[in-house]
């Protein structure tokens, strides 16, 4: 009785309704669904390629031998389904590799192997053989050696000795190779016009005695250089000299001195070779009666760049000519002995010409 009531109430439909709905969604989406799946594994089954760049392995005995003339990459494309390749492609989970351990030295001609690859893949190495040369092998350590432009150091500055760290390193190859080594060479690039140290991590060559970049690995292949560089500047004393310059009047004697009898300059050591004394000009134009006089020191515009002091004084004593004529002299207690030595030596001058002019005259009047 209740059930007839419930089959003729509105839920009783709408239940129905609903049930139907139902169904009538899952037949749809069950076609829609079957579509997608087919499609999905109708992607996966499709064949499809690609090509790697590969790293070439070498089987052999590493410790004994040194192998060269391999290339360090290989192409391998394989083919297969889709699903495979992309797997393949992105984890790479297999090895190219050239099989040398039953070869003894000398050259040869190796086919590639690979390991690694599924059997449903098809593959194809290039290139399929390769020619390599096996040679016994052999290490060596040398001292790092060092080449770099000293002229693009600046002016006035040095370079100190070039220090590497480490400074020992080894050598490693065919020991054909490796007994032409002459150097391990680390060549360092320096700026223009260096006015510092400098330091720089440099890479390594070995070269033979022609400088001929050998075949051979190196250990570590880099090394740090520092390379010290700073001022060639240097200090040294030279005496005064006083010099007179300008017009004073043509009746008075002048006489210069000076408390301060050398001076200390600053320059490159080269430049500072060829100093022996230092000029110091004192004009005595308008000077009439003794005086003393502040004069400022330059310094000379050949590699000198410090003069110190920078000022002397300088006591310009004046007195009457007893002949007339203006008379500039000047003193020093360094010059005295170069004034004795030069008025020796036009004495002696003067004397060798007396000689010659009586040895002229004597002639003259034998014949």
């Amino acid at each position: 009785m209740n059930f007839n009531k419930f089959i003729d109430s509105p839920l009783f439909y709408r239940v129905i309704a609903l049930v139907f709905a139902i169904l009538l969604f899952a037949y749809t989406n069950e076609d829609k669904l079957s579509s997608t799946r087919n499609s999905t594994d109708s992607t996966m089954l499709a064949n499809a390629s690609t090509t790697m760049n590969v790293a070439l392995q070498l089987e052999v005995n590493s410790n004994k031998y040194f192998v060269t003339g391999y290339p360090e990459k290989v192409k391998v494309r394989v083919s297969g389904s889709k699903a495979m390749v992309t797997t393949i492609s992105n984890t790479r989970n297999f090895k190219i590799y050239a099989d040398l351990t039953n070869l003894k030295p000398g050259t040869h001609e190796v086919t590639l192997k690979q390991s690694g690859l599924n059997s449903d893949l098809d593959y194809t190495i290039s290139p399929k053989k390769i020619k390599v040369t096996i040679s016994n092998r052999k290490t060596k350590s040398f001292p790092v050696q060092f080449n770099y432009d000293k002229q693009r150091i600046a002016s006035n500055y040095r370079a100190g000795s070039p220090t590497a760290d480490p400074d020992v390193v080894s050598a490693t190859g065919a020991s054909s190779e490796v007994n032409k080594i002459s150097e391990i060479i680390a060549a360092v690039e320096i700026p223009k016009e260096t006015k510092e140290t400098f330091s720089r991590s440099v890479l390594l060559q070995a070269v033979d005695d022609k400088g001929k970049i050998l075949n051979v690995v190196i250990s570590p292949q880099t090394v740090d250089v520092k390379i010290p560089v700073y001022s060639e500047t240097t200090t040294k004393k030279v005496p005064v000299q006083l010099v007179t310059t300008g017009d004073g009047d043509s009746d008075k004697n002048y006489t210069l001195s000076s408390s301060t009898e050398t001076v200390t300059l600053s320059g490159t050591k080269s430049n500072l070779a060829s100093i022996s004394s230092y000029k110091v000009s004192v004009p005595i134009d308008g000077v009439s009666s003794t005086t003393t006089k502040d004069i400022n020191l330059t310094s000379p515009k050949n590699g000198v760049t410090i003069v110190q002091p920078k000022s002397v004084k300088v006591k310009i004593t004046v007195g009457d000519s007893s002949s007339g004529e203006s008379t500039l002299s000047s003193q020093t207690s360094s010059s005295e002995s170069e004034t004795t030595s030069s008025s020796t030596k036009s004495s002696q001058d003067e004397s060798e010409s007396e000689s010659q002019t009586s040895s002229q005259s004597s002639s003259s009047s034998e014949d």
